[in-house]
């Protein structure tokens, strides 16, 4: 299917939310910024780089609850405006205060009020998305186009960040604020409200939607009792960045001792050829899983993550990139997979006036495994040894699918049960 196939049909204001996600996400590499700076400009060493670095993670935590609950009390785009704008001035100031400590502490604020527009550009995504296959598409342009960015920033800053690092940081915050421009004066929020009330979905949700149009946000506990499977999905996607957090972690250190001192070329290679699959690959897996429910999408992910990460147990016998690049393809499939549908389960069974703080929670389950996954797997390395890594993380992966086919297989039940029900209901009257 072609890329235009694939992603036409969707709303102006996707398309525009879409191309602000790419340009902003051009300058979206802190805490890769954040540890250059301290090291090349400030001769920080890296211990005490990765203390920064640490901090800027703990802080996005707190960061996506607090953005998640804003987002339903105020509104969504305008959480995204307000912390772009803020992250963005932050940002421009830095090029004034170089060679200080005070760009330290400046860069960890910055991570705060990106990740408070996370789970509100999750939940604008779904505003403007009431069909769940426009959904689908839209968050995988998104995620397309973030890829393309991220891909692109950090490779054009590395030529300035040495010598001219204030030309980075104003370049950054000039990215932020264009991509706020556009969201403000292109996006629109309002002309789909209607549409996304009068959505597919149980009669519950419509009245939550339009009772939260009127009031403060209802209390999230209620409905998190509610909703006791998306809360068991949302506890066990910390599985899944567990998992991915893998390629940042436990892969570079596979390459140097696989690779020895050329393990630091191998590992940007890697990182290329993960980059490169992204941009070809997304649009083509989309299509051959389109009629895939999101949990379905996930399962399958999980098993590409296993199989692409467990791939790497060879190395131990067969130390050869090839196995390494085979590798990397099968675990961005997965990587795909579950990143573009991640969100969409939670968008079905989660009524707008909370999507903000349910996609909080979710991300904020994001940072937990972000920040664990290190620790945990620095534990393995030691009990262990470096291959024998990646058999663990093989039945993890496995482990994660067999979770997303019993989610699956719960709710078919269900279905199945409530239209049975609805039948000799019906033949009774």
């Amino acid at each position: 299917m072609s890329l235009f196939r694939t992603y036409a049909g969707l709303s102006r204001d996707i398309y525009y939310l879409c191309l602000a996600r790419t340009i902003n996400s051009t300058g979206d590499f802190i805490f890769s910024l954040i540890t250059l700076v301290l090291t090349l400009q400030m001769g920080m060493s890296v211990v005490s780089a990765g203390i920064f670095v640490s901090m800027a993670a703990l802080i996005s935590g707190p960061g996506v609850l607090l953005g998640g609950y804003l987002s339903d009390l105020i509104g969504k785009k305008t959480i995204i405006v307000s912390g772009q704008v803020l992250s963005a001035l932050m940002i421009i100031s830095c090029a004034f205060w170089s060679g200080t400590m005070t760009i330290g502490y400046l860069l960890i604020a910055v991570m705060f009020f990106i990740s408070i527009t996370r789970p509100a550009y999750n939940a604008l995504i779904i505003q403007l998305c009431p069909e769940e296959k426009e959904r689908k598409s839209a968050f995988s342009l998104m995620y397309l186009g973030a890829n393309l960015g991220i891909a692109l920033g950090p490779l054009i800053a590395g030529f300035f960040i040495k010598d001219y690092v204030h030309i980075v940081f104003l370049s950054i915050g000039t990215v932020f604020l264009i991509s706020t421009f556009i969201i403000l004066k292109k996006v629109h929020v309002g002309s789909s409200e209607q549409a996304t009330q009068t959505a597919t979905g149980d009669s519950h949700h419509h009245t939550q939607q339009q009772q939260g149009s009127e009031s403060l946000p209802s209390p999230l506990f209620p409905m998190l009792l509610k909703n006791p499977l998306v809360v068991f999905f949302i506890a066990v996607s910390f599985l899944n960045y567990f998992i991915y957090m893998q390629y940042s972690f436990s892969l570079p250190l596979q390459m140097n001792q696989t690779f020895g001192e050329n393990g630091a070329a191998y590992y940007g290679s890697v990182m290329t050829i993960n980059a490169i699959s992204v941009i070809l690959m997304t649009t083509l897996v989309l299509s051959v899983t389109r009629s895939f429910t999101a949990l379905n999408s996930i399962a399958a992910g999980a098993l590409f993550y296993g199989i692409g990460f467990g791939a790497l147990y060879l190395l131990g016998d067969w130390p050869h990139f090839a196995i390494v690049t085979a590798s990397t393809m099968l675990w961005t499939i997965g990587e795909i997979l579950v990143q573009t549908n991640i969100n969409l389960y939670i968008a079905s069974r989660v009524p707008d006036t909370h999507q903000g703080r349910f996609n909080g929670l979710l991300l904020f389950v994001g940072c937990l495994g972000y920040t664990l996954s290190p620790y945990l797997t620095g534990l393995f390395i030691r009990s262990v040894n470096m291959e024998s890594v990646w058999i663990i993380i093989l039945g993890i992966s496995l482990f994660y699918a067999l979770c997303m086919v019993l989610l699956w297989y719960i709710e078919k039940n269900a279905t199945t049960k409530r239209g049975l029900e609805s039948s000799e209901f019906s033949k009774s009257i």
